[in-house]
């Protein structure tokens, strides 16, 4: 039996069940006690839910993710239920609809990225990664951008190549439309670039480098322009 069913075959939760649904849902991530096979038929209800409920999901992962979190993604006696947790992951952010918030990707990614820097299991470390990169060529928003950048804080060579080709898939995938989906002005506040040590700069510049060679002619006129004055100062400095 598959455990973990592909999207387009997830079925359709029936209305009158879906309190009874979400109630269970909500017991098998509380209790690091729940067996897990129940764990993982939550997960696959979850997914359903985001298939054909999606404001209810979005609702209910809300208030279960640091559940789901604690006692199905970092729940180390199974790696099985981990890897599942994060196909779970990667099949939320493969989605370039907008459906993804901010808030979303700043909950979800730093827990993705302890399988790259701390796991042992190369099989959870590649999904981990797999996971990561399909955010960077999916997800549409400026947490995206920061969590990519703030990686690189403490990263050695490694962790950053792979960085580095997650960011160059991002710009590539909205080369053309990069001005109108992310806001440099806060992208850049957000960073704290002030307090950056001079070996996070050379990094970060390596990050920008490869955003100005992804640009177009439109792309870069309309970012350049969005610039308040020390943001533009800032950015001169960075692809400089």
């Amino acid at each position: 039996m598959n455990d973990f069913p592909p999207y387009e075959d997830l079925k359709k939760i029936e209305p009158q069940m879906m309190v009874t649904i979400m109630e269970k849902i909500n017991q098998s991530f509380s209790d690091k006690s729940v067996p897990i096979p129940s764990r993982i038929e939550s997960i696959n209800n979850l997914r359903s839910l985001r298939k054909y409920y999606f404001s209810f999901f979005l609702e209910l992962f809300g208030a279960l993710k640091s559940k789901f979190l604690k006692n199905c993604l970092h729940y180390k006696e199974n790696p099985r239920i981990q890897q599942i947790s994060l196909n779970f992951l990667q099949e939320i952010f493969d989605d370039d609809s907008y459906g993804v918030s901010n808030e979303m990707v700043y909950d979800l990614y730093y827990d993705i990225l302890q399988f790259i820097e701390f796991n042992n299991n190369n099989v959870l470390k590649e999904l981990a990664k797999s996971t990561i990169k399909t955010m960077a060529e999916k997800v549409v928003n400026d947490a995206k951008i920061i969590v990519l950048i703030e990686t690189l804080k403490n990263a050695d060579n490694d962790l950053c190549g792979f960085i580095f080709d997650c960011f160059r898939s991002a710009m590539e995938n909205l080369k053309g439309f990069i001005y109108l989906n992310y806001n440099f002005n806060d992208i850049l506040e957000r960073l704290n670039l002030d307090e950056a040590s001079e070996e996070y700069l050379i990094k970060i510049k390596q990050i920008f480098h490869i955003l100005k060679n992804s640009l177009d002619k439109k792309d870069e006129e309309e970012i350049i322009s969005s610039l308040n004055s020390d943001n533009y100062s800032l950015y001169q400095t960075l692809i400089s």
